[in-house]
């Protein structure tokens, strides 16, 4: 049975903003968690990786966070985005797919008489 994670965001960006939380979950319900979390920031869309945490040695008390293949021993699933703009802003990217999603359904039962 798989692991479930709670909706848990983490910022772990440096120069870059990064959230991620354990777990592959929904994009809305991930990105709705980060407003609700404050982080206002341009962020893009949400993706589903996998990650295995690396100790650094001496003098760190957490490990870092690398991006590994599904299967990866020690490997977990992680939703994040990372800051962005234009085109691939969070808001952009859910319009262009919600719009593909109408325009798929939008001739669902009806026949084409031409």
């Amino acid at each position: 049975m798989a692991k479930t994670y709670p909706l848990e965001i983490e910022n772990c960006g440096e120069d870059v903003y990064i959230l991620r939380s354990k777990g592959h979950h929904d994009p809305d319900e991930f990105m709705r968690a980060v407003r609700a979390a404050g982080y206002d920031w341009p962020m893009g869309y949400p993706v589903h990786t996998w990650h295995k945490t690396a100790r650094c040695g001496a003098g760190w008390s957490e490990g870092i966070y690398v991006e590994v293949k599904p299967g990866t021993r020690g490997a977990y699933p992680v939703t994040e985005c990372q800051e962005a703009a234009g085109d691939r802003l969070y808001e952009a990217v859910r319009a262009v797919r919600a719009a593909q999603a109408d325009d798929r359904t939008a001739g669902d039962g009806e026949v084409d008489r031409g």
